[in-house]
């Protein structure tokens, strides 16, 4: 018998390594925030399950949301909930379906189902690796029979190919642009998702402007959006005026603080500019009327 056979089957060595693997591991879970980032950053191995509340296959390549959602067990959740806070705020229905563009791998359609602030969902990732791990890890908070995923890039246009330039670190950063990998394009009017009782959520990398020109039958049901509002890369894709006009007439909040009143797009120019900084904002239909 080797030695590791030996070690492998004994009880008396087993239980010492086993102390010991804890000891060496438990950072992991509950070590200082620098140090877990730093295990992280350094892991040998592609794909790690990560989370509290919900549990996510995450890439280890991912940077930015797979590292957040080790690190904090979510990424960006807090502002769908300031969003649904606002609707309460202003005496609006609660939405029931999420319409989820660039879902990634699901870090804001799963804990929407998981802690019951959606009863169903659309998820639409046009990335291949974003769509594998989307679906094992809605498998595995046993949601998938609750949301349709659709493997499509959106914009005003049905049935174009477009490029996702990729990013090596930050899985939410693929953007559309004119190199990358071939995806498909379909307008949002053209899709088959729920429109009653509905809520837009959208982080696309600018071109949400594209995405809601291809979406007017949409927003003619009084959907709810929220979006990112990221002057430079609405620009850089030509698509700030598409995106301003099809929310003319749609009453606006920045979602950095819910606390903050309603806003304007001439204000948020002033306070984002053209530059690097950008935040989330709700998007509510002007002629909604609230309840009573």
């Amino acid at each position: 018998m080797s030695i590791l056979d030996f070690v492998r089957n004994s009880k008396l060595m087993r239980s010492p390594l086993l102390a010991t693997c804890k000891l060496v591991l438990a950072p992991l879970k509950s070590g200082p925030g620098i140090l877990r980032r730093a295990i992280y950053d350094a892991l040998p191995i592609p794909y790690l399950v990560a989370g509290s509340r919900e549990l996510f296959v995450v890439s280890s390549n991912d940077k930015v949301i797979g590292r957040e959602v080790f690190l904090h067990g979510e990424y960006d959740f807090r502002k769908l909930q300031s969003a649904l806070a606002i609707l309460k705020r202003e005496r609006l229905p609660c939405p029931a379906h999420l319409i989820d563009v660039g879902a990634n791998i699901g870090t804001i359609v799963i804990p929407a189902l998981k802690r019951g602030l959606m009863q169903s969902g659309t998820a639409i990732e046009p990335h291949p690796d974003n769509l594998r791990l989307l679906r094992a890890n809605l498998a595995l908070n046993d949601v998938s029979h609750r949301v349709d995923v659709l493997a499509f890039a959106v914009g005003d246009k049905s049935g174009n190919t477009l490029n996702l330039a990729e990013s090596a670190t930050n899985s939410g950063n693929h953007s559309i642009g004119q190199r990358g990998i071939p995806v498909t394009s379909m307008r949002l009017d053209d899709l088959k998702i729920p429109t009653c009782d509905a809520l837009l959520w959208m982080d696309i990398e600018g071109y949400e402007g594209h995405a809601l020109k291809g979406a007017e039958n949409l927003l003619s049901t009084g959907v709810f959006i929220v979006c990112e509002y990221n002057p430079m890369y609405l620009i850089q894709s030509s698509g700030m005026t598409m995106f301003q006009q099809s929310l003319n007439n749609h009453r606006i909040f920045d979602l950095k603080d819910e606390r903050l009143p309603e806003t304007t797009f001439d204000v948020l120019s002033e306070r984002y500019g053209a530059g690097p900084e950008y935040t989330d904002i709700l998007a509510i239909p002007a002629g909604i009327i609230p309840q009573i």
